[in-house]
């Protein structure tokens, strides 16, 4: 399902591997890749296969910010992809503070200041994407921009009561071959389609907790409580009041009231690993060289070829390795 909010989102890839489509590109996203996806950029983030797929996803959500402290931000982003061959050097930065970010959240010391720090270098890095190059690959339809328009119309009016007709009407179209063409190219029928961009869209109000279930679902179009919970069912695997009951208990109570820290289970940590691992003490890093610092040591991992020797030599207090190709 397509998607489009104001905040900046990172998705990196645990395990298996996505595909990432948004309006200027369609790109596979493997294990240990990500994508940035701009803010208001409509995107979709899928499973390529029935395999086991697990993502990492971060928001931060700029209209919670002064509007002084980030300024304008409406040119400030790009959608781009992240891999060994392409952005190499932001992928390497932003796991490193993804990792840090883990980190700060399982040893669980609330440091508020510790986290803003990592999430501004998060925004920081990422707005700086404008020098890397973006990937422009071309989504696979010839009908691309007709159901971009159509995705842009429900996003647009989907608290009103919309129809495969006013789709049609946009496009064009009849509403025949409007139908067959939303379904091919969203791989779902336009009504439950739209039902579940409602549900999608009704997810900041139920986790507030302010409103009742028939008054998130009169609110974002449907047409009863009993609607909203079959669709929401459908998307999340539970229902609202359960989703709700859960995301509260888990980010803030346990089962005595008490506060308690994020838990994840052995599975999560193991994969969660290699990102706790390289934000360690790391110094310096790029494509062939990485620095740390380990119990008082400093590691200098270099990767070399056949054609290339080094130097190593002393001067005062430096340390000077020398790489050069033959």
């Amino acid at each position: 399902m397509f998607s489009r909010h104001r905040s900046l989102e990172i998705t990196y890839v645990l395990k298996g591997e996505y595909e990432a489509i948004t309006e200027n590109f369609s790109h596979t996203i493997k294990e240990h890749e990500l994508v940035i996806i701009a803010p208001n950029d409509i995107h979709m983030i899928r499973q390529n296969s029935r395999e086991e797929n697990v993502i990492l996803t971060i928001h931060i959500d700029f209209s919670l910010f002064p509007s002084a402290m980030i300024g304008e931000i409406k040119h400030s982003y790009e959608s781009i992809v992240c891999t060994d061959n392409n952005n190499f050097k932001l992928l390497k930065k932003l796991k490193i503070q993804i990792g840090k970010l883990i980190g700060v959240l399982l040893r669980g010391n609330n440091n508020l200041f510790e986290l803003n720090t990592i999430m501004m270098e998060i925004i920081n890095i990422t707005s700086n994407n404008m020098q890397y190059p973006i990937e422009h690959l071309p989504l696979q339809s010839t009908h691309r921009e007709n159901y971009i328009k159509a995705i842009q119309y429900i996003d647009s009016h989907y608290k009103e009561d919309i129809r495969l007709s006013d789709i049609a009407n946009t496009l064009m179209f009849s509403i025949s071959y409007t139908s067959k063409l939303f379904k091919k190219y969203t791989g779902i029928p336009f009504v439950k389609y739209v039902a579940l961009v409602r549900v999608r869209e009704s997810i900041e109000s139920l986790l507030e907790g302010k409103k009742s279930i028939e008054q998130i679902a009169d609110d974002c179009g449907m047409p009863n409580s009993k609607a909203y919970t079959t669709a929401f069912k459908e998307l999340y695997g539970i229902a609202p009041s359960h989703y709700r009951k859960k995301f509260v208990n888990n980010i803030k109570f346990n089962e005595d009231k008490r506060e308690q820290l994020m838990y994840l289970d052995y599975n999560q940590m193991e994969l969660l690993q290699h990102l706790l691992e390289e934000s360690e003490n790391i110094i310096y890093e790029n494509v062939g060289i990485k620095i740390k610092e380990k119990e008082g040591h400093i590691l200098c991992f270099i990767k070399t070829s056949k054609d290339v020797r080094s130097t190593m030599t002393h001067c005062n207090d430096e340390i000077i390795i020398d790489i050069a190709k033959d």
